[in-house]
């Protein structure tokens, strides 16, 4: 306590003398100054009361450290609302030319499945049908054709007047008469063809004459709505060579066309009553054959038959030409 007073009184004299030697130095000079006059009322210093200022101690203990308080964080500022941002358009360039027109086609659609490939395909090509004629040396050369010439006939006859009713010779004859041979395409009906190289018509004669004959390879007959193809003889031709033999008459069908006509007895075994006038024809039986030469401009045929009913055995050659 003592030792506290004596410490103040010590600094109270510091002051004073401080404050003395101050206003000494700003009196020098030029015969004082207001700051003297105004020191020396105050000269005496401060007075010196019973508590004094702390004066810190010599080995004072210096005070603990003190953490600065944590600062509050402040609130986090409202999130700013998010604007999608647009880009200005650009500006369009002015043009010379004239705008598009607006396209007219479907915008093109995304398939949802993967398209299966394709199996190419070979492209076919038309080709023009070329007619060409037909090989000199083929059996397609002779259609259309027509040959005319004389056909020598040799007729033997027979009939049933015996007293047993067995078949017997009534006699033979040999004459000629003009004939026409016609060779066209094989004839094809209701989805058929005649297997022929060719369709061949003989006429030996006319029809209603007696002693004609008729032959032909195939025809074609109404039957219900459409046609039917009837085919009597079988062919070969080979070089110029022709063969044939009549396989069916058709008599069955009522369809005969291979015919002779003959004359007939008005009554059977009774020559002397006369015979029917214009002959009767006479179906050609099955076997008959043909056989010669045929070429694009002649032909030398053969022949030899007999009737259906057995009456009339026949062969004849024809010679002609176109």
């Amino acid at each position: 306590m003592i030792r506290a007073r004596n410490i103040r009184k010590r600094a109270a004299l510091a002051a004073t003398s401080t404050g003395l030697a101050v206003a000494l130095v700003s009196g020098c000079g030029g015969g004082g100054s207001p700051a003297a006059d105004s020191l020396a009322p105050t000269s005496a210093g401060p007075s010196v009361t019973d508590t004094a200022p702390a004066v810190p101690t010599t080995d004072p203990t210096p005070p603990a450290p003190t953490s600065a308080p944590t600062p509050t964080p402040a609130p986090s500022p409202p999130p700013a609302p998010t604007a999608t941002a647009t880009a200005a358009p650009s500006p369009v360039r002015p043009t010379s030319r004239p705008p598009a027109p607006p396209s007219t086609a479907p915008p093109a659609t995304t398939p949802t499945t993967r398209p299966s490939t394709p199996t190419p395909t070979r492209a076919v090509t038309p080709t023009k049908a070329v007619t060409t004629a037909p090989p000199a040396d083929g059996a397609s050369s002779l259609w259309g054709r027509q040959y005319q010439g004389t056909t020598r006939v040799t007729v033997q006859l027979y009939d049933y007047c015996s007293p047993n009713g067995a078949r017997r010779p009534a006699g033979s004859q040999t004459y000629s008469m003009p004939t026409s041979l016609t060779v066209e395409r094989p004839r094809e009906a209701g989805g058929l063809r005649e297997n022929n190289p060719f369709a061949l018509v003989l006429s030996v004669g006319q029809p209603s004459q007696t002693g004609a004959f008729t032959l032909g390879t195939s025809v074609t007959v109404a039957a219900g709505s459409g046609q039917l193809l009837l085919t009597y003889w079988k062919l070969s031709w080979d070089s110029g060579t022709l063969r044939g033999q009549l396989t069916d008459n058709h008599v069955r069908e009522a369809a005969a066309l291979n015919l002779v006509n003959w004359a007939t007895l008005l009554v059977p075994c009774r020559p002397e009553l006369g015979t029917l006038p214009g002959g009767m024809p006479h179906s050609v039986a099955v076997g008959a054959s043909l056989s010669g030469k045929l070429t694009a401009t002649s032909t030398s045929l053969t022949a030899k038959g007999a009737s259906d009913d057995g009456l009339v055995e026949f062969a004849f050659e024809f010679s002609g030409s176109r």
